[in-house]
């Protein structure tokens, strides 16, 4: 029992050590549902942070999370582990005579792959974007 108390100080120790360089996102889903968007971020974690993560929960890279959802606004993460966050982004879309008008928005650094992927439409991939496209989508839920 000491010896899992003495790890765990140790990480609780040495994760804010921890850069934003331990999470290491491998690609960005974009999806619509009416005016708001739905990002699914997967990523993999360093050894030291996933060893965390598993041991004392995620609250520790909730901000490194919602860092890239910044300029959007209205964020709420919506399930969070070690592979794949789900986040909600609240009327990031207006709507106008039956279509949804998506205003680019910018995540402030450099995303490695973005799938955006309308309701009304094939999905979409972005190579090293820093910003979501302008794009409008028809209105599939009324």
């Amino acid at each position: 029992m000491r010896q899992l108390i003495l790890i765990l100080l140790v990480l609780s120790i040495l994760l804010p050590v921890a850069s934003a360089d331990s999470i290491h996102v491998t690609e960005t889903t974009m999806e619509f549902q009416g005016a708001n968007a739905i990002f699914t971020v997967k990523y993999d974690l360093d050894l030291l942070v996933k060893v965390y993560v598993l041991a004392l929960g995620s609250a520790n890279i909730v901000p490194e999370i919602e860092a890239r959802f910044a300029s959007f606004g209205d964020v709420t993460i919506q399930r969070l582990d070690c592979e794949q966050a789900r986040v909600i982004i609240g009327n990031v879309s207006r709507y106008d005579d039956g279509y949804y008008f998506h205003n680019s928005h910018d995540f402030g650094m450099v995303i490695e792959k973005l799938v955006v992927d309308p309701p009304d439409g094939s999905p979409r991939t972005y190579w090293k974007t820093n910003s979501t496209p302008n794009i409008f989508y028809e209105d599939v839920w009324s």
